[in-house]
């Protein structure tokens, strides 16, 4: 399975959100001072505008890719799409239709190579939530779902990417058989491929990047190795993306991410988006 379709108009991608908003995600993100509810939601929002201006062509933005954000946890054990009155919505229909525009400062590097703050816009397309338990379960069979309805019209594009963030355990039951389900699509290119980045509020572990072997992790926390068993291997091309970004790929690495900071945060899913988006024809 190569992961080396063309995406185009007539093919396109599809990139699938699953987003964690149960109550602990109000807690702050470790090093920062907002919480890992806002972190993660800003951080999607923010890789929704990076697909958009990859897909960004003089005539407008061309459908190479097809969005879906599914939160679960602001309401009790429930699993829903974060698009109003939608589920898989074409790139060029998001960028019509953010909710807001927020202004945001951020410091860059002139053409002098001098530090500078500048300010700049970000479309929003959903707010950060914090309100119940875990229906992670729930969740992934909803993904399945929609990602199987989208295959039946998308059998030879590249494979769908799913990118799940998450503070916490499963409460709604074993996530690991609804991720195998959910990981077992597939396209003629390859299967879905399924990226876990588990977040945390403790400096006492050092964050783990695309670990090859569970022994990584710590031993007490069983939620770090069931996300590890849950997530996909990584791709060569994926491989070839990390190795860019100065991170050591071992083989047999996964695309999950163990205590993860804002950094980590942005790494998972750049490097998770960034990828497909090479093959843009």
């Amino acid at each position: 399975m190569t992961y080396s379709a063309e995406i185009s108009r007539r093919k396109p991608g599809m990139f699938l959100f699953l987003l964690d908003q149960s109550r602990s995600m109000s807690h702050k993100l470790a090093g920062q001072e907002t919480s890992k509810a806002k972190e993660a939601t800003d951080a999607i929002n923010r890789q929704i505008y990076e697909i958009i201006y990859r897909c960004t062509k003089t005539e407008g933005v061309r459908d190479y890719f097809e969005i879906g954000i599914i939160g679960y946890g602001s309401k009790t054990d429930t699993a829903e799409s974060l698009l109003p009155n939608a589920t898989i919505v074409p790139i060029s229909k998001m960028a019509e239709n953010p909710i807001r525009i927020e202004k945001t400062s951020k410091r860059i590097t002139d053409s002098e190579g001098e530090e500078v703050e500048t300010e700049m816009e970000f479309p929003v397309w959903f707010e950060p939530v914090a309100n119940f338990n875990t229906p992670m379960v729930k969740a992934l069979k909803l993904a399945k779902e929609w990602s199987k309805e989208w295959l039946h019209e998308h059998s030879d594009s590249y494979p769908p990417v799913v990118i799940n963030i998450s503070d916490g355990a499963a409460t709604d039951g074993d996530p690991i058989p609804a991720a195998d389900d959910l990981k077992s699509l597939s396209t003629s290119d390859g299967n879905l491929l399924l990226w876990n980045c588990h977040l945390s509020e403790s400096k006492q572990e050092d964050a783990v990047i695309f670990p090859n072997d569970e022994n990584q992790l710590p031993k007490s926390d069983k939620f770090s190795r069931d996300l590890f068993r849950m997530s996909s291997l990584l791709p060569e091309p994926f491989q070839d993306v990390a190795a860019e970004r100065g991170l050591e790929i071992k083989n047999g690495a996964r695309g999950y991410v163990f205590n993860a900071g804002l950094d980590e945060l942005l790494e998972l899913l750049d490097i998770g988006t960034r990828a497909p988006t090479e093959n843009l024809h």
